[in-house]
């Protein structure tokens, strides 16, 4: 892997288009959406469900002709409904070729399905936390993790049957925003603004997910970069990180850097026990750009408008009490800018597939969790996850990659 692909990587995830904030769904709007013997029913069916997942998530299907598994009527009130959630591979049916729009939907079914339909394809890992998911789930075991962990799950047994007005509820709060979480974060961010040195200690991953059954699968697979790191930000100019990076194969990188009169030095370590010699770089980093970005949990600053927000409760790190608080969000159909600057790959098939233009990216999303201290509301701890979904294959066209993840995770925070 080249030395400078996961920094090029991350930097180019800053860059990225968002789309429009947006208030979201309401209950009542979404249970006017059903038929009146469904909304009142004691059930709810898959085809209600979808009907109101394509509306909170704002998925549209394409032309008045609905192209659907047989089981699906094209004259049903919730064809159109399936027919998008359908085409987008967020609803992805049974055995034969069948969607079953009349059975009763299950909290894991509509989990797995609202999971996919904010970024969560079925291909991520499990987020990297201590709070384990349930361990009977069939299946989606990952995407219910991610739900969990963010305080985002329906309510009850994944097993048991959801009803009309809990689903609306449920998705009228997963697809708007808690008032007092987002209040919490701008609190956090003026007291990090007011900060004059942050120091951090955490991890940071990046994981490829392949598509099976495609070229490339195995040498996608390997592709997995690891890391430990320490930084340090002091006003008006200090800058130190150091990073170790294990690669494919049981490769090791270590990079260390820091900014001293206006230069930044750097030395790349690639075995264990070296050292590696420092070299003068060109220039060093505005000192002040890269403390805004710890004061913003390390996100670009355009995109706090646009996350959503939960309250996850009081709980405890170390002995330490602290307000969790969970934040998300998706872009659908992000633009590509220029030449991907993604990790090196061996391998002409895969180095192709990467360069061609434009990419088939599906959706971009961001998923964090952050552990804050009640009277200062400054960090504790915390976790961002990035994720890139891509399209599956068209014909003649080489997709053999289904996500990218990306996360960085705080362990240790420290101020003055």
């Amino acid at each position: 892997m080249r030395r400078a692909g996961l920094a090029g990587l991350i930097m180019f995830f800053m860059l990225l288009p968002w789309n429009t904030a947006w208030a979201g769904p309401s209950e009542g709007g979404l249970l006017s959406l059903l038929p009146p013997q469904e909304a009142t029913g004691a059930l709810l069916t898959r085809g209600g469900f979808a009907v109101m997942l394509a509306a909170a998530a704002r998925i549209k299907s394409e032309g008045d002709d609905p192209v659907l598994p047989a089981d699906v009527p094209a004259d049903s009130w919730y064809a159109q409904a399936l027919q998008a959630l359908w085409r987008e591979g967020y609803i992805q049916g049974y055995p034969y070729g069948q969607l079953r729009p009349e059975q009763e939907i299950t909290n894991l079914e509509a989990a797995i399905m609202t999971a996919r339909a904010l970024g969560l394809p079925n291909e991520i890992n499990a987020p990297n936390d201590e709070l384990p998911p349930q361990k009977d789930i069939p299946y989606g075991f990952n995407q219910y993790a991610f739900l969990q962990r963010h305080g985002l799950l329906p309510p009850g047994d994944p097993m048991a049957v959801l009803t009309p007005a809990a689903a609306a509820k449920w998705l009228a709060e997963v697809f708007s925003s808690d008032a007092r979480a987002k209040d919490l974060v701008e609190k956090c961010r003026q007291a990090l603004a007011a900060q004059q040195k942050i120091a951090t200690r955490g991890k940071i991953g990046l994981h490829l997910k392949s598509r099976p059954g495609l070229p490339f699968t195995e040498e996608i697979d390997r592709q997995a970069v690891t890391g430990e790191v320490v930084s340090e930000v002091v006003l008006p100019g200090q800058v130190y990180q150091a990073v170790n990076f294990k690669l494919e194969g049981g490769k090791t990188l270590h990079l260390e850097q820091f900014a001293e009169n206006g230069s930044l030095y750097r030395r790349i370590a690639e075995n264990p026990g070296q050292s590696g010699e420092w070299e003068k770089l060109n220039r060093a980093p505005d000192v002040t750009y890269v403390m805004r970005q710890q004061q913003n949990l390390g996100l670009p600053a355009g995109l706090f408008p646009y996350l959503r927000y939960r309250f996850l409760g009081t709980s405890r790190i170390a002995d330490q009490e602290v307000l969790g608080i969970s934040f998300y969000t998706r872009t659908y159909s992000p633009s590509w800018p220029g030449t991907s600057p993604v990790p090196f790959f061996p391998g002409e098939g895969l180095g192709a597939y990467f360069n061609q233009p434009p990419q088939p990216i599906r959706s971009l999303s961001y998923w964090g969790v952050i552990y804050l201290e009640p009277r200062t509301y400054l960090p504790v701890k915390s976790g961002v996850n990035l994720i890139m979904a891509f399209n599956p294959p068209n014909p003649g066209q080489p997709a053999p990659v289904a996500a990218m993840e990306l996360y960085y995770q705080v362990d240790v925070y420290r101020f003055r």
